[in-house]
Protein backbone atom coordinates (compact mmCIF):
# COMPACT_ATOMS: atom_id res chain seq x y z
CA UNK A 1 0.00 0.00 0.00
CA UNK A 2 0.95 3.69 -0.28
CA UNK A 3 1.54 5.61 2.94
CA UNK A 4 2.90 9.01 3.96
CA UNK A 5 5.61 8.72 6.61
CA UNK A 6 6.94 11.36 9.00
CA UNK A 7 10.70 10.83 9.29
CA UNK A 8 12.08 13.94 10.99
CA UNK A 9 10.37 16.93 12.66
CA UNK A 10 10.49 20.68 11.94
CA UNK A 11 9.30 21.05 8.32
CA UNK A 12 6.40 19.73 6.20
CA UNK A 13 8.92 18.63 3.59
CA UNK A 14 9.75 15.62 5.75
CA UNK A 15 6.48 13.93 4.81
CA UNK A 16 7.55 11.20 2.41
CA UNK A 17 5.60 8.73 0.27
CA UNK A 18 6.46 5.16 1.18
CA UNK A 19 5.42 1.67 0.15
CA UNK A 20 4.38 -0.78 2.85
CA UNK A 21 2.60 -4.10 3.08
CA UNK A 22 -1.12 -4.00 3.79
CA UNK A 23 -1.40 -4.45 7.59
CA UNK A 24 -3.31 -7.30 9.19
CA UNK A 25 -5.79 -6.61 11.99
CA UNK A 26 -5.35 -8.14 15.43
CA UNK A 27 -8.11 -10.08 17.15
CA UNK A 28 -9.93 -6.94 18.35
CA UNK A 29 -9.04 -4.76 15.37
CA UNK A 30 -10.48 -3.85 11.98
CA UNK A 31 -8.80 -3.22 8.62
CA UNK A 32 -10.20 -0.23 6.70
CA UNK A 33 -9.81 0.73 3.08
CA UNK A 34 -9.31 4.47 3.57
CA UNK A 35 -11.48 6.82 1.52
CA UNK A 36 -10.44 10.08 3.20
CA UNK A 37 -8.20 11.35 5.99
CA UNK A 38 -8.43 14.69 7.79
CA UNK A 39 -5.39 16.92 8.13
CA UNK A 40 -5.78 18.33 11.64
CA UNK A 41 -3.94 20.89 13.77
CA UNK A 42 -2.68 18.08 16.04
CA UNK A 43 -1.07 16.54 12.94
CA UNK A 44 0.78 19.82 12.39
CA UNK A 45 1.86 19.98 16.03
CA UNK A 46 3.14 16.39 15.95
CA UNK A 47 5.04 17.06 12.73
CA UNK A 48 6.66 20.25 14.02
CA UNK A 49 7.36 19.05 17.56
CA UNK A 50 10.95 18.89 18.77
CA UNK A 51 10.08 15.57 20.39
CA UNK A 52 7.44 13.90 18.18
CA UNK A 53 6.34 10.30 18.66
CA UNK A 54 8.78 7.58 17.65
CA UNK A 55 10.18 8.35 14.19
CA UNK A 56 9.32 7.22 11.58
CA UNK A 57 5.59 7.43 12.15
CA UNK A 58 2.61 7.29 9.83
CA UNK A 59 0.56 10.41 10.77
CA UNK A 60 -3.16 11.18 10.56
CA UNK A 61 -5.57 11.08 13.49
CA UNK A 62 -8.91 10.67 11.68
CA UNK A 63 -10.03 8.59 8.69
CA UNK A 64 -13.18 7.40 7.03
CA UNK A 65 -13.46 4.27 4.97
CA UNK A 66 -14.89 0.84 4.39
CA UNK A 67 -14.37 -2.20 6.59
CA UNK A 68 -12.70 -4.98 4.59
CA UNK A 69 -11.46 -7.34 7.33
CA UNK A 70 -12.28 -7.85 11.02
CA UNK A 71 -10.43 -9.65 13.80
CA UNK A 72 -11.80 -12.79 15.41
CA UNK A 73 -13.08 -11.00 18.52
CA UNK A 74 -14.88 -8.25 16.62
CA UNK A 75 -18.65 -8.73 16.55
CA UNK A 76 -20.09 -5.24 15.99
CA UNK A 77 -18.54 -4.57 12.56
CA UNK A 78 -18.72 -6.43 9.25
CA UNK A 79 -17.12 -6.27 5.84
CA UNK A 80 -18.59 -3.39 3.83
CA UNK A 81 -19.55 -1.20 6.80
CA UNK A 82 -18.98 2.51 6.23
CA UNK A 83 -17.21 4.00 9.23
CA UNK A 84 -15.23 6.96 10.52
CA UNK A 85 -12.23 6.21 12.77
CA UNK A 86 -11.58 8.72 15.57
CA UNK A 87 -9.41 7.58 18.47
CA UNK A 88 -6.68 8.67 20.86
CA UNK A 89 -3.88 6.42 19.60
CA UNK A 90 -4.34 6.64 15.80
CA UNK A 91 -1.46 8.63 14.30
CA UNK A 92 0.27 8.92 17.65
CA UNK A 93 1.30 5.61 19.19
CA UNK A 94 -0.24 3.61 16.33
CA UNK A 95 0.05 4.00 12.53
CA UNK A 96 -2.21 6.76 11.28
CA UNK A 97 -4.63 7.60 8.50
CA UNK A 98 -2.33 8.93 5.76
CA UNK A 99 -2.45 5.62 3.89
CA UNK A 100 -4.54 3.45 1.59
CA UNK A 101 -5.31 1.04 4.44
CA UNK A 102 -5.58 1.49 8.18
CA UNK A 103 -5.80 -0.92 11.11
CA UNK A 104 -7.72 0.44 14.09
CA UNK A 105 -9.25 -0.79 17.30
CA UNK A 106 -12.90 -1.67 16.82
CA UNK A 107 -13.82 0.69 19.68
CA UNK A 108 -12.50 3.67 17.70
CA UNK A 109 -15.05 3.22 14.90
CA UNK A 110 -18.32 5.08 14.42
CA UNK A 111 -20.96 4.19 11.84
CA UNK A 112 -21.52 6.71 9.04
CA UNK A 113 -25.21 7.38 8.31
CA UNK A 114 -26.34 6.27 4.87
CA UNK A 115 -26.81 9.80 3.53
CA UNK A 116 -23.44 11.12 4.79
CA UNK A 117 -20.35 10.89 2.58
CA UNK A 118 -16.93 9.65 3.63
CA UNK A 119 -15.66 13.21 3.19
CA UNK A 120 -18.42 14.73 5.28
CA UNK A 121 -18.01 12.25 8.12
CA UNK A 122 -14.25 12.66 8.49
CA UNK A 123 -14.49 16.46 8.24
CA UNK A 124 -16.67 16.71 11.37
CA UNK A 125 -15.61 13.83 13.64
CA UNK A 126 -12.83 15.14 15.90
CA UNK A 127 -13.43 18.87 15.43
CA UNK A 128 -17.14 18.71 16.28
CA UNK A 129 -16.43 16.37 19.20
CA UNK A 130 -13.92 18.88 20.59
CA UNK A 131 -16.30 21.82 20.15
CA UNK A 132 -19.15 19.78 21.64
CA UNK A 133 -17.13 18.92 24.75
CA UNK A 134 -16.05 22.53 25.19
CA UNK A 135 -19.44 24.18 24.67
CA UNK A 136 -22.06 21.67 25.73
CA UNK A 137 -20.28 19.74 28.47
CA UNK A 138 -17.64 22.07 29.95
CA UNK A 139 -19.26 25.40 29.05
CA UNK A 140 -22.78 24.11 29.82
CA UNK A 141 -24.24 26.21 27.00
CA UNK A 142 -28.00 26.31 27.49
CA UNK A 143 -30.72 27.04 24.96
CA UNK A 144 -30.87 30.70 23.91
CA UNK A 145 -27.78 31.67 25.93
CA UNK A 146 -25.58 34.33 24.36
CA UNK A 147 -22.19 33.06 23.21
CA UNK A 148 -18.93 34.23 21.65
CA UNK A 149 -16.47 32.11 19.66
CA UNK A 150 -12.95 33.54 19.40
CA UNK A 151 -11.07 31.89 16.54
CA UNK A 152 -14.32 31.12 14.75
CA UNK A 153 -12.61 30.33 11.42
CA UNK A 154 -10.63 27.51 13.06
CA UNK A 155 -12.25 24.10 12.36
CA UNK A 156 -13.26 23.85 16.03
CA UNK A 157 -14.66 27.38 15.86
CA UNK A 158 -16.66 26.56 12.71
CA UNK A 159 -18.16 23.60 14.56
CA UNK A 160 -18.84 25.75 17.63
CA UNK A 161 -20.78 28.35 15.62
CA UNK A 162 -23.02 25.59 14.27
CA UNK A 163 -23.54 24.10 17.74
CA UNK A 164 -24.62 27.53 19.00
CA UNK A 165 -27.11 27.79 16.13
CA UNK A 166 -28.45 24.36 17.09
CA UNK A 167 -28.89 25.65 20.67
CA UNK A 168 -30.72 28.74 19.33
CA UNK A 169 -27.98 30.79 20.99
CA UNK A 170 -27.06 34.18 19.52
CA UNK A 171 -23.33 33.86 18.75
CA UNK A 172 -20.73 36.46 17.88
CA UNK A 173 -17.83 35.11 15.82
CA UNK A 174 -14.39 36.67 16.28
CA UNK A 175 -12.21 35.89 13.27
CA UNK A 176 -10.54 37.38 10.24
CA UNK A 177 -13.10 39.67 8.61
CA UNK A 178 -12.80 37.93 5.24
CA UNK A 179 -14.63 34.95 6.72
CA UNK A 180 -17.70 36.95 7.85
CA UNK A 181 -20.06 35.90 5.01
CA UNK A 182 -19.40 32.19 5.50
CA UNK A 183 -19.62 32.38 9.28
CA UNK A 184 -22.90 34.26 8.93
CA UNK A 185 -24.25 31.51 6.69
CA UNK A 186 -23.35 28.97 9.37
CA UNK A 187 -25.23 30.84 12.08
CA UNK A 188 -23.07 33.68 13.42
CA UNK A 189 -25.15 36.69 14.40
CA UNK A 190 -22.21 38.92 13.58
CA UNK A 191 -18.49 38.58 12.88
CA UNK A 192 -15.99 40.89 14.59
CA UNK A 193 -12.48 41.19 13.18
CA UNK A 194 -9.93 39.78 15.60
CA UNK A 195 -7.67 42.76 14.83
CA UNK A 196 -10.33 45.41 15.50
CA UNK A 197 -9.68 47.90 18.30
CA UNK A 198 -11.76 47.16 21.40
CA UNK A 199 -12.93 43.71 20.31
CA UNK A 200 -14.85 43.28 23.58
CA UNK A 201 -16.75 46.52 23.00
CA UNK A 202 -17.74 45.47 19.48
CA UNK A 203 -18.86 42.05 20.76
CA UNK A 204 -21.00 43.55 23.52
CA UNK A 205 -22.57 45.94 21.00
CA UNK A 206 -23.25 43.01 18.67
CA UNK A 207 -25.08 41.25 21.50
CA UNK A 208 -27.39 44.23 22.00
CA UNK A 209 -25.31 45.92 24.71
CA UNK A 210 -25.16 42.68 26.68
CA UNK A 211 -22.39 40.30 27.66
CA UNK A 212 -22.16 36.54 26.97
CA UNK A 213 -22.95 33.53 29.11
CA UNK A 214 -20.23 31.49 27.40
CA UNK A 215 -17.07 32.57 25.61
CA UNK A 216 -15.22 29.80 23.77
CA UNK A 217 -11.64 30.79 22.99
CA UNK A 218 -10.15 28.43 20.42
CA UNK A 219 -6.86 30.23 19.81
CA UNK A 220 -5.75 31.39 23.27
CA UNK A 221 -5.59 34.98 21.99
CA UNK A 222 -7.53 37.99 23.33
CA UNK A 223 -7.74 36.50 26.82
CA UNK A 224 -8.22 39.82 28.60
CA UNK A 225 -10.94 40.80 26.12
CA UNK A 226 -12.56 37.39 26.66
CA UNK A 227 -13.13 38.18 30.34
CA UNK A 228 -14.65 41.57 29.55
CA UNK A 229 -17.25 39.88 27.31
CA UNK A 230 -18.49 37.62 30.13
CA UNK A 231 -21.74 37.83 32.06
CA UNK A 232 -21.86 37.60 35.80
CA UNK A 233 -21.45 33.84 36.44
CA UNK A 234 -20.25 33.46 32.84
CA UNK A 235 -17.96 30.70 31.62
CA UNK A 236 -14.76 31.20 29.63
CA UNK A 237 -13.67 27.94 27.99
CA UNK A 238 -10.19 27.57 26.47
CA UNK A 239 -9.24 24.84 24.00
CA UNK A 240 -5.75 26.32 23.50
CA UNK A 241 -3.34 27.93 25.92
CA UNK A 242 -1.92 30.28 23.30
CA UNK A 243 0.72 32.74 24.40
CA UNK A 244 1.02 33.73 28.03
CA UNK A 245 -1.15 36.75 28.70
CA UNK A 246 -2.16 38.48 31.94
CA UNK A 247 -5.69 38.03 33.23
CA UNK A 248 -7.64 40.55 35.28
CA UNK A 249 -8.28 38.30 38.25
CA UNK A 250 -10.24 40.98 40.10
CA UNK A 251 -12.66 41.18 37.17
CA UNK A 252 -12.97 37.40 37.29
CA UNK A 253 -13.80 37.58 41.01
CA UNK A 254 -16.19 40.53 40.64
CA UNK A 255 -18.18 38.72 37.96
CA UNK A 256 -17.99 35.40 39.80
CA UNK A 257 -17.02 33.93 36.45
CA UNK A 258 -15.26 30.67 35.64
CA UNK A 259 -12.24 29.98 33.43
CA UNK A 260 -11.71 26.39 32.39
CA UNK A 261 -9.61 24.40 29.99
CA UNK A 262 -11.18 21.86 27.65
CA UNK A 263 -9.00 19.32 25.91
CA UNK A 264 -10.02 17.22 22.92
CA UNK A 265 -12.07 14.21 23.99
CA UNK A 266 -13.40 11.37 21.87
CA UNK A 267 -16.73 10.22 23.27
CA UNK A 268 -18.57 7.56 21.28
CA UNK A 269 -22.01 8.80 22.32
CA UNK A 270 -21.18 12.40 21.40
CA UNK A 271 -19.82 11.46 17.97
CA UNK A 272 -22.88 9.30 17.24
CA UNK A 273 -25.12 12.24 18.13
CA UNK A 274 -23.03 14.60 15.97
CA UNK A 275 -23.23 12.23 12.98
CA UNK A 276 -26.99 11.94 13.44
CA UNK A 277 -27.35 15.73 13.40
CA UNK A 278 -25.12 15.82 10.32
CA UNK A 279 -27.35 13.31 8.57
CA UNK A 280 -30.40 15.46 9.41
CA UNK A 281 -28.80 18.56 7.93
CA UNK A 282 -28.58 20.34 11.29
CA UNK A 283 -24.78 20.37 11.05
CA UNK A 284 -22.98 20.99 7.77
CA UNK A 285 -19.57 19.70 6.72
CA UNK A 286 -17.30 22.58 5.76
CA UNK A 287 -14.47 21.44 3.50
CA UNK A 288 -11.76 23.86 2.45
CA UNK A 289 -9.80 21.64 0.08
CA UNK A 290 -9.05 18.08 -0.96
CA UNK A 291 -5.58 16.81 -1.90
CA UNK A 292 -4.34 13.47 -3.17
CA UNK A 293 -2.38 11.50 -0.57
CA UNK A 294 0.85 12.06 -2.51
CA UNK A 295 0.48 15.81 -1.88
CA UNK A 296 0.32 15.59 1.91
CA UNK A 297 2.99 18.30 2.19
CA UNK A 298 0.76 20.74 0.28
CA UNK A 299 -2.17 19.75 2.50
CA UNK A 300 -0.14 20.62 5.61
CA UNK A 301 0.86 23.94 4.11
CA UNK A 302 -2.78 24.72 3.33
CA UNK A 303 -3.82 23.82 6.87
CA UNK A 304 -1.31 26.36 8.23
CA UNK A 305 -2.49 29.10 5.86
CA UNK A 306 -4.49 32.02 7.33
CA UNK A 307 -6.83 31.71 4.33
CA UNK A 308 -7.98 28.19 5.22
CA UNK A 309 -11.65 27.84 6.15
CA UNK A 310 -12.85 24.35 6.95
CA UNK A 311 -11.38 20.87 6.77
CA UNK A 312 -8.38 19.97 4.65
CA UNK A 313 -8.67 16.36 3.48
CA UNK A 314 -6.44 13.76 1.87
CA UNK A 315 -7.82 11.15 -0.53
CA UNK A 316 -5.83 8.12 -1.73
CA UNK A 317 -4.42 8.83 -5.18
CA UNK A 318 -6.31 6.03 -6.91
CA UNK A 319 -9.58 7.67 -5.79
CA UNK A 320 -8.43 11.21 -6.47
CA UNK A 321 -7.30 10.36 -10.01
CA UNK A 322 -10.77 9.15 -10.89
CA UNK A 323 -12.40 12.38 -12.06
CA UNK A 324 -15.89 10.92 -11.85
CA UNK A 325 -15.31 9.57 -8.36
CA UNK A 326 -13.75 12.69 -6.87
CA UNK A 327 -16.45 14.88 -8.45
CA UNK A 328 -19.05 12.70 -6.76
CA UNK A 329 -17.18 12.87 -3.45
CA UNK A 330 -16.94 16.67 -3.65
CA UNK A 331 -20.69 16.95 -4.27
CA UNK A 332 -21.48 14.61 -1.39
CA UNK A 333 -19.06 16.33 0.99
Amino acid sequence: MTAVVLRTPDHPGILRISRAPVPRPGEDQVLLRVHAAAVTRPDILIRSSKSPPVIPILPGLDASGEVILVGREVTEWSRGDRVVAVGDSIGRTQPGAYADYLVVSSKDLHAIPANVSFLGAVSVGRTFATAWSALVEDGRLGMNERAVVIGAAHPIGIAAVQICRWRDSPVIAVANGRHAPRLGALGATRTISQSAPDVAGHVIAGLGARTAAVVLNVTGELLSESLHMLDRHGRLVLTSGGDRQPLDLQLLVDRQAQVMGSSARVDKTDISHILKLLSEGTFLPVIDSIFPLSQATRAHQRTESPQVFGAVLLVPDHLYRSTEKITQLRKEG
